[in-house]
């Protein structure tokens, strides 16, 4: 149960996510945005929680299949050396991809077309953020799989997993709950968020990856001598 402590340096980590941020900010700014950006939001939730469930199951299921309980050990031992790796490279292609001095950031193509999203959109905006985020999907299948590890009572791992969910989610969840509002001082600083999200984008991602690329390879070489 103590490896369980790793699940909130995941959770901080799905969170800092810039381009999602981006989205529900500029939904909320739409016509529709009251109605639309709480159906984005709760897309994007349900399918975070849906793949950390997944990532639970595996390793439960690891570790029932293993004659000593090794297998879900092994597994978040594997994701742990993978996502070391695999967020290095990212946090290169990152800091190579940002503007270069006195350009402006290109903002994402499809953040003109806000303006004008029904809530049915807004859901499939959500799914496909949601599914096709690299640095979110790892980052939940490890968190899944540390709590499949834990041997947890079932109420207990899908309370983790919903309190990881939500965790996740926050810097969603928050904007998506003060933009229903309508403040205009609160409009007005969603909108300066997402103008300083949009031409950080490259240096916050550069700068998470790296420490997540960190975080798990210190958390990989105590589950290696421990």
């Amino acid at each position: 149960m103590s490896e369980l402590t790793a699940l909130l340096p995941l959770a901080v980590g799905m969170a800092i996510s810039p381009l999602p941020i981006v989205a529900v900010v500029a939904i909320l700014l739409s016509a529709r945005g009251r109605v639309a950006a709480p159906i984005y939001t709760a897309t994007f939730f349900a399918v975070t929680l849906a793949v950390l469930a997944v990532g639970a199951a595996t390793s439960a299921g690891a570790s029932a299949g293993s004659s000593h309980g090794e297998g879900g050990r092994i597994v978040v031992m594997v994701l742990g050396g993978l996502l070391t790796v695999g967020f290095s490279v990212m946090a290169i292609l990152s800091w190579r991809s940002r503007p270069k001095p006195g350009t402006a950031a290109t903002p994402p193509s499809w953040l003109a077309a806000m303006d004008a999203i029904t809530p049915a959109r807004a859901a499939g905006l959500g799914l496909l953020m949601a599914a096709t985020n690299s640095k979110n999907l790892p980052l939940e299948l490890k968190g899944g799989a540390l709590i499949g590890a834990a041997h947890a009572p079932i109420a207990l791992a899908v309370l983790l997993c919903i309190g990881v969910a939500v965790v996740g989610t926050i810097t969603l969840l928050v904007p998506t709950a003060l933009g229903a509002t309508g403040i205009p001082g609160i409009t007005s600083a969603l909108d300066r968020l997402k103008n300083e999200m949009i031409a950080h984008n490259a240096v916050i991602m550069t700068v998470l990856f790296a420490v997540l690329a960190a975080n798990e390879a210190a958390h990989l070489i105590h589950q290696l001598i421990a």
